[in-house]
């Protein structure tokens, strides 16, 4: 349980590039999919280590491709287009290469895993080679329900009213539509699906999902059609990438505009503090504090936490302001349930 879905990837290149890793006789197999692989070098690192290295190990790397992010997808049931991973013609292109086998079916997998495991025996008592082979799966694919029941109440919280009243204001005026760049974190894929596909103030925006949270926040701070930009980010991946983008929207002559939502997983049960690749985190975030250090004058940028409900009109209007007068940098950190509604003493107790 690694703690992005990308370290399969780094994982993968330091076993066979690190001794006594890459020098000690061991069979690995690593699981990852199509979505998740093209992070951190994915096939073209395992092309790469394939002709470099000369490992001890007997390694093979499983790819699912099935086109499209899975976990993300299901919690709004149904693939987003914007999530569908145009890669059909690059597998088919690798798949001429000797140590990649594609397997279109379940009959084929079978056979494949069959021959892996005569091989994996022939190492292990000496008679067959080590090296890294790469198989890739296609064929067997699952639909869920949503994973966690009814989304309808998120079409009435207080969260989407404030990303109405905000992004409205902010599209107010534009000829194109604005945008919105993300890497489809589930901490905010519902918020963001019902407001683009049911809400009219979404139909001014632009939904651009980066291929990584890096990604997104790069193009952020790139140049925008209107000179307008909003970026979605979780609270972990992404956030070290924001750096030269802001450096980019806060430099220069003006007329530029970024606006940062950073959003958390709820830790409400403990269950919650399981969550699928991430990282265990002290709070408070470090989003704000980081880009915090990207700002020259207090006029330039706007840092704001949303509370939910309490003070959820006085930060709307402080958010709405800030933007009709052209602030180039507005963060926004939403914060999780678990952090909201209370009230921070600092007192002293005498105890004798």
């Amino acid at each position: 349980r690694d703690a992005s879905i990308g370290h399969i990837i780094s994982k993968l290149n330091q076993m066979l590039c690190v001794e006594p890793f890459n020098t000690t006789k061991g069979v690995y197999n690593f699981f990852i999919g199509d979505g998740a692989c093209r992070l951190n070098g994915g096939v073209e690192l395992a092309l790469h280590l394939i002709e470099g290295k000369k490992p001890a190990s007997l390694t093979t790397l499983f790819i699912f491709n099935n086109h499209k992010w899975a976990i993300e997808d299901n919690l709004v049931a149904g693939t987003e287009k914007e999530h569908v991973l145009h890669n059909k013609d690059f597998y088919d292109l690798v798949q001429n290469h000797d140590q990649v086998c594609v397997c279109e079916n379940e009959l084929e997998l079978r056979e494949t895993l069959a021959l892996l495991s005569r091989r994996t025996d022939a190492y292990l008592q000496g008679k067959g080679s080590p090296g890294l082979s790469i198989v890739v799966v296609r064929g067997m694919d699952i639909e869920l329900p949503p994973v966690i029941g009814d989304i309808g109440p998120i079409r009435k919280s207080v969260e989407m009213k404030f990303m109405r009243d905000v992004l409205g204001k902010f599209s107010a005026g534009c000829q194109h539509k604005i945008p919105l760049y993300g890497c489809s974190a589930f901490e905010y894929i519902q918020y963001l699906h019902i407001f683009m596909e049911e809400m009219p103030e979404g139909q001014n925006y632009q939904y651009v999902c980066g291929r990584t949270d890096i990604q997104a926040a790069h193009m952020c701070g790139l140049v925008q059609p209107e000179g307008r930009a909003v970026l979605f980010i979780n609270d972990v991946y992404g956030i070290n990438s924001l750096g030269e983008s802001l450096r980019f929207v806060l430099s220069g002559f003006g007329g530029r505009q970024l606006l940062i939502m950073i959003w958390h997983p709820s830790l409400l049960n403990l269950i919650d503090h399981f969550h699928l690749h991430r990282p265990p985190m002290v709070w408070p975030s470090i989003g704000p504090e980081l880009c915090k250090y990207y700002v020259r004058k207090e006029s330039d940028a706007l840092f704001v936490d949303f509370a939910g409900a309490s003070g959820a009109s006085r930060i709307t209007e402080q958010v709405t302001s800030a933007l009709a007068a052209g602030t180039p940098l507005v963060v926004c950190n939403i914060l999780p349930e678990q952090e909201r509604d209370y009230v921070s003493l600092d007192i002293r107790v005498k105890t004798g």
